[in-house]
């Protein structure tokens, strides 16, 4: 986006001496402000690992609500003890990411990631269209150059988060990426073995 407005010179004066940077100045700042807000994120909350950004706290709690953690994971999200939504969501990853670094005996330091929360499955197709321009049929996919997962937030089941999160343990642990193959075999022991 580019603001085309430029103040007509005064005739006798001319522009007051510094005027055109100031502008200039001023132009860069209103750029950046809409440039950041036409992402449309307008929550953000932090896990150990991850930054999660968020349009609307019902996606969240839609998120929340699919993402059900049974037995000894539910057990290890109480122990962080969540009062809110936000709270237990951040909880529920710091244990998905743990226990996904415990299942492939990875544990790339320092491991931060940043994860988007999308309202529905059509908005991580067109992200992901955005990102690579290539359709696909994807309800959550992990960006490497990004560093980022999106996830659409009526599929936040255990098995797709688990198996986004295995693909971030993977590349932030290797110096070298895998081939695509076995990243999706290590994503897929992730997924499987969860809750061993």
């Amino acid at each position: 986006m580019s603001i085309h407005s430029t103040p007509a010179p005064d005739s006798e004066t001319g522009p007051a001496p510094g005027g055109r940077s100031v502008l200039k100045l001023c132009r860069m700042v209103l750029f950046l402000v809409l440039a950041w807000a036409s992402q449309g994120f307008a929550f953000e909350l932090h896990s150990r690992y991850a930054v999660i950004t968020y349009d609307d706290p019902a996606d969240l709690r839609r998120f929340n609500d699919e993402l059900y953690m049974g037995g000894e994971l539910r057990s290890l999200v109480k122990r962080q003890g969540s009062e809110t939504v936000e709270q237990e969501v951040a909880a529920k990853f710091n244990v998905i990411v743990e226990k996904a670094m415990a299942v492939l005996d990875m544990y790339p330091a320092p491991l931060k990631f940043s994860i988007v929360i999308l309202p529905h499955t059509r908005a991580v197709k067109k992200a992901f269209k955005e990102i690579y321009n290539v359709e696909v049929d994807y309800i959550a996919f992990y960006s490497p150059h990004l560093n980022r997962v999106f996830y659409s937030a009526n599929n936040g089941r255990l098995r797709v988060t688990c198996h986004e999160i295995g693909h971030v343990v993977v590349e932030n642990y290797f110096k070298i990426s895998p081939p695509q193959k076995i990243h999706e075999v290590m994503a897929q022991y992730v997924e499987k073995h969860i809750n061993d």
